[in-house]
């Protein structure tokens, strides 16, 4: 078979993925000098209940976007595509406003409701107040996903990608700030107070990124709530099951272990990600290309997209797996001596996200033309799958091995 010249695609995409790629990086770095500042300072147990705590936070954001983040960037990219920006305006409006109804409610359940969760489901009564504090950034939390969507539908690839940046930045200004000045900030309260002064700035941007800025409020009808939140629905239950996939671990090891090895393996997790990031960067461009030419129907930019993207992943990606394989006790010793031990969890992850990586944007190419309840079956079973073997084998062998005596389950 004949390969196709991709040198065209190959520069676009390592332009415009280039761009996100950077500031996903910057948000690597940002997420590990949280990560650092947490362990260093305040201790594996502090950033387990932190990671539980933003863990049922973003359970909740999935529910509360209802997939429209997903949908907003692609009806954003076929409009942009189009050259219909009335579209644009009014497919933001109505998911906006759908979401910022859905994140209130759910905030206000997980506020009265999270001692029982702390308690019945965690068996943690100190996690309650990480809960309370989490639940006043849920609505900001979903409200910046809905602008960093319709940013991602423009091909505004910083757009997108900036806030997961700033957020942990700016937490670490508040830990830092609380710990030399002595006053009582936990992360979860300096991740409210970071998502607040994000979604302000977001706002701003979107508006002045806008076409027409001053434009009045499109008029609505209830079918447009009703066939958006139809043709999302799919899309949330895929959100839901990955969530499930990259989340699940962290659940079972939450209830069954203790917050210090959640804050462990973690760690772990976010180290192994790095071999993702490249992913993730490509992904956040090839969502609205994949829509862009599935709209139009042009397959064979299509394929040729699928083709280059793919090559571009494997060579991209192997030298981070490489070298978190050979060092991974010297890259976990950086966050203190008690991470040390996630070293074989470190590897089994690395390897994992490699081949996850290297078979392409599958995910994202079957929810941008159209086949999202095709993915859903496929990841349904394998997030079943997961959750079998987490909840067989966490209580048993903790992260990788049979726990030692200062480490029993609780």
């Amino acid at each position: 078979m004949k390969i196709p010249n991709t040198r065209k695609d190959t520069n676009f995409l390592l332009k415009k993925s280039g761009i996100a790629l950077t500031v996903k990086v910057g948000g690597i770095i940002t997420q590990y000098l949280f990560v650092f500042t947490v362990a260093r300072l305040l201790g594996p147990g502090v950033l387990g209940s932190f990671t539980l705590s933003f863990t049922v936070l973003q359970l909740l954001s999935i529910l509360g976007l209802l997939g429209l983040d997903n949908l907003l960037t692609r009806k954003v990219a076929a409009a942009k595509a189009g050259n219909r920006p009335d579209e644009i305006k009014k497919a933001f409006q109505t998911a906006l406003k759908i979401t910022t109804f859905s994140s209130l409610l759910l905030s206000a359940l997980l506020y009265f409701t999270s001692d029982l969760i702390a308690v019945q489901l965690f068996g943690k009564p100190q996690l309650a107040q990480h809960l309370r504090m989490m639940c006043f950034a849920l609505a900001p939390f979903v409200i910046i996903n809905i602008h960093a969507s319709a940013f991602r539908g423009m091909k505004n690839m910083i757009g997108f990608t900036l806030f997961r940046a700033i957020i942990p930045l700016l937490n670490v200004l508040f830990i830092l700030i609380s710990w030399y000045a002595s006053l009582s900030i936990s992360p979860a309260m300096g991740y409210l107070f970071s998502s607040l002064i994000v979604l302000f700035f977001y706002v701003i941007a979107w508006r002045r990124f806008s076409a027409d800025p001053t434009e009045t409020l499109l008029p609505e009808s209830s079918g447009s709530w009703k066939e958006m939140v139809n043709e999302s629905l799919p899309m949330m239950i895929t959100g839901s099951i990955f969530f499930i996939l990259n989340w699940i671990d962290n659940l079972v090891i939450g209830i069954y272990r203790t917050e210090a090895e959640v804050g462990i393996y973690d760690t772990a997790f976010k180290i192994a990600a790095i071999s993702a990031v490249v992913l993730m960067a490509m992904n956040a461009i090839q969502g609205p290309t994949f829509a862009e030419f599935h709209s139009k129907n042009d397959l064979s930019k299509l394929r040729r997209s699928i083709y280059t993207s793919t090559r571009l992943l494997f060579y991209a990606t192997l030298p981070f797996t490489l070298l978190i394989i050979v060092f991974p006790e010297l890259i976990l010793s950086l966050f203190g001596d008690e991470f040390i031990s996630a070293g074989t969890a470190l590897i089994i992850l690395t390897i994992g996200n490699f081949f996850s990586t290297i078979t392409g944007s599958v995910g994202i190419l079957l929810q941008m033309t159209g086949h999202q309840r095709q993915y859903n079956i496929i990841i349904l079973i394998t997030a079943i799958t997961s959750i079998t073997m987490n909840i067989l084998l966490v209580p048993e062998f903790g992260i990788t091995e049979r726990p030692s005596p200062l480490q029993q389950p609780k």
